[in-house]
């Protein structure tokens, strides 16, 4: 694998980075979107963007353990 800094590559290689939890979100509902909150307050699209921002958190922990660079 090429590096940026060769020196400091080669110090990471063959280490993990600490585990995760993953994040538990009870409210709102995951669509992918981060929608615009707009000017009146929505409990709703505020609840489904956290859901959405919990949601692809979690998507790259699980990737990261996937590849083996987190455990």
């Amino acid at each position: 694998m090429g590096y940026a800094n060769s020196a400091k590559g080669k110090v990471r290689e063959g280490k993990q980075a600490a585990t995760v939890a993953a994040l538990t979100a009870s409210v709102g509902t995951s669509d992918g979107t981060v929608a615009d909150v707009g000017a009146a307050f929505s409990q709703t699209t505020l609840n489904n963007n956290f859901r959405d921002l919990a949601d692809k958190t979690n998507e790259i922990i699980a990737a990261l353990k996937a590849a083996g660079l987190m455990a």
